[in-house]
């Protein structure tokens, strides 16, 4: 009898494991499209007024093991937003329409002024600091990840960039002295 009870617990136990263990990985499995990815420092311009554009920024961090594509993104706000990369070209400033941005596998894409950023046309509504806008980042694997962003006044914008700019500085010197 002592042996057949040690085997019933000892299957319950084992049951119970695989059950809970099943469970987490359904769990991961169900989370993983909006997982692969971070999104962090993300805001977007106050208007400009009698405009009806504006841009957004952010830092995408591609927490996966393969390279994701990020098609663009979508927002009850504007009618269409595209990604957009400013470069220098004979001395000039131009900006030029991308149809995505590959991220590689553990790496961080920076979307900044006077470099990728999202330009945001059409805009339903001046667009003023305080507010939030809810904005879709659409990725190739059919992966949307919808994020809260503030709107900042040029002056929380400066901040935010120096504040940002301080911790990449800071990263940096950790990886540095490691």
């Amino acid at each position: 009898m002592n042996n057949s009870y040690l085997l019933l617990l000892l299957c319950t136990c084992f049951c119970s494991f695989f059950g809970v263990a099943n469970e987490l990985s359904n769990e991961k499995a169900e989370l993983e499209p909006t997982l692969f990815v971070s999104v962090e420092y993300a805001y977007i311009r106050s208007s400009i007024p009698g405009t009806t554009i504006t841009s957004s920024y952010m830092t995408i961090e591609n927490k996966g093991e393969k390279t994701v594509t990020l098609l663009g993104a979508t927002s009850k706000i504007s009618s269409r937003i595209e990604i957009h990369q400013h470069s220098m070209s004979d001395g000039m400033m131009r900006m030029r329409r991308l149809d995505s941005i590959n991220i590689n596998a553990k790496q961080r894409i920076v979307l900044q002024p006077s470099g990728l950023h999202f330009m945001l046309f059409d805009i339903t509504a001046p667009l003023q600091a305080q507010q939030t806008v809810e904005l879709t980042l659409n990725f190739s694997n059919k992966s949307l990840v919808t994020i809260q962003v503030p709107v900042y006044s040029p002056l929380q914008e400066k901040i935010a960039q120096q504040a940002a700019a301080n911790l990449a500085g800071q990263q940096r010197q950790a990886h540095h002295h490691h």
